[in-house]
């Protein structure tokens, strides 16, 4: 009998290793590949310029609520001017287009003059312009020097469109704070830092708790209140990482296929929700059992669905410490590279009631069982019948990571977002609390993403 055991091994052996190499190369070869392709193509021109004009939008309502706290207190004002001049050299420093370079003489003739805002709209005139900058320039001199009402409906309208709200401020030059379309603006301008103070407070609140949290958290764990629950197993061979590569191939596919057909929309990504069954078939051929396949994919109560939508919630917010140093190193890539992360679905922003529910849907929903069965669950359990826990959540968090189509310098924010969820999914063992953080994550940064850029 021990024979037939080693012969059997010796058969099965080199087979396993083929597949597991195989999977390997088609996971990397498509994570390059799609690293590759995001980095050539770089943000859709649409996505750019829409995030173009809210940065502008939103460092112009600030600029005019400035001027109006200056207004009221005077004895304020060398201090607003310093800022003011601070703010748009910052503005001009990240300026990559022409219209950029425009925005900035607006908001320049908004708070430090008009012969500033000359100076840097003869700067604009001095490189090569297309006919709307070339008209742009001009109708922007016209209201300095003649006033709004000498441009016609047409060329208003164009400055408005080309450039929202800082078209709108442009055309309110000299106009008193009390009459349209001043008034307005001032009022947009005013509700806007309302809601942002409010978020950066409960930011810098929420933060606080997290750093409490956290401390707590690894008080606990270095007591041996906090333990993983968490179980390996052993001898799956190479059944969970071939699904997780096939899950890959099909998913990539399918985008390929919907964007050949003309279905680009995000709703028909819940068609992918298909490939999961597809997985679970491809295990159970592979010879897994019904219980070893509940193990990977993490599909198991854990401690009672409420306990551990409790323990996602919870873990989250211990784990924005993470988040934010990752998001930090994010930010500093941005400001000294220039480029700048960005997601399709900001493009989604601008649409009715029920897209901002199927929004909220893929975001909250879709997003956190699809990615965490796969990431968090097959993936995670693969690797985790190897290595230690800290390995495997970096090769998975990386992998996450450089998937998402946010661009090369959004890859620390994500990859410490997926930290906290591979901890919660070593912590709890069911994949109930990593889904609900994951939820948690995508409705506040969809939910901000409204506040400020709907």
């Amino acid at each position: 009998m021990s024979v037939e055991i080693s012969s059997a091994t010796l058969v099965q052996q080199p087979r396993s290793r083929f597949a597991l190499i195989l999977s390997w190369v088609v996971i990397l070869g498509l994570a390059g590949t799609v690293v590759y392709n995001n980095a050539r193509a770089g943000a859709s021109p649409a996505a750019e310029s829409m995030m173009n004009v809210e940065r502008a939008r939103m460092f112009a309502m600030v600029v005019v609520q400035m001027m109006s706290l200056q207004d009221e207190a005077a004895g304020a004002s060398t201090v607003v001017q310093q800022r003011l001049s601070t703010m748009i050299s910052q503005m001009e420093e990240d300026a990559r287009t022409v219209e950029d370079q425009i925005r900035v003489a607006i908001l320049t003739g908004e708070s430090l003059g008009v012969d500033a805002a000359l100076k840097k709209l003869s700067d604009v005139s001095s490189s090569s312009l297309s006919s709307e900058a070339i008209q742009d320039v001009h109708s922007i001199e016209t209201i300095y020097s003649d006033g709004a009402a000498e441009l016609t409906a047409l060329e208003s309208d164009a400055l408005i469109r080309r450039h929202g709200y800082l078209g709108r401020l442009a055309l309110a030059h000299g106009v008193p704070a009390d009459q349209e379309p001043r008034k307005t603006l001032q009022s947009e301008a005013f509700w806007f830092t309302v809601r942002l103070t409010i978020v950066g407070v409960s930011l810098m609140i929420v933060l606080g708790i997290s750093v409490g949290a956290f401390v707590l958290g690894c008080v606990w764990f270095a007591k041996g209140r906090l333990s993983s629950t968490y179980q390996p197993g052993s001898g799956y061979g190479s059944a969970f990482l071939e699904a997780f590569a096939l899950y890959l191939v099909l998913f990539v596919g399918l985008g390929l296929v919907l964007r050949y057909a003309g279905f680009v929309g995000l709703e028909w990504n819940w068609l992918a929700l298909a490939i999961l069954p597809v997985i679970w078939i491809w295990t159970t051929l592979r010879g897994t059992t019904a219980e070893e396949r509940r193990q990977a994919f993490g599909w198991n109560r854990g401690r009672g669905f409420i306990r551990e939508v409790g323990a996602g919630l919870g873990g989250y917010l211990a784990g924005i410490v993470v988040i934010a140093v990752g998001c930090l190193i994010t930010l500093i890539l941005v400001r000294a590279t220039g480029v700048q992360a960005s997601s399709p679905i900001v493009q989604e922003l601008r649409g009715g009631p029920w897209r901002l529910v199927g929004l909220y849907a893929m975001a909250c929903i879709f997003a956190p069982v699809i990615e965490e069965t796969m990431f968090r669950g097959i993936l995670f359990h693969h690797l985790r019948q190897r290595w230690s826990w800290l390995a495997t959540a970096l090769i998975v968090s990386v992998i996450f990571a450089v998937l998402h189509p946010q661009g090369w310098v959004a890859v620390p924010a994500l990859t410490a977002i997926a930290m906290v969820l591979a901890a919660l999914r070593e912590w709890r063992g069911s994949l109930i609390a990593p889904m609900a953080a994951h939820a948690c994550n995508n409705f506040l940064v969809l939910t901000l993403a409204l506040m400020f850029l709907k």
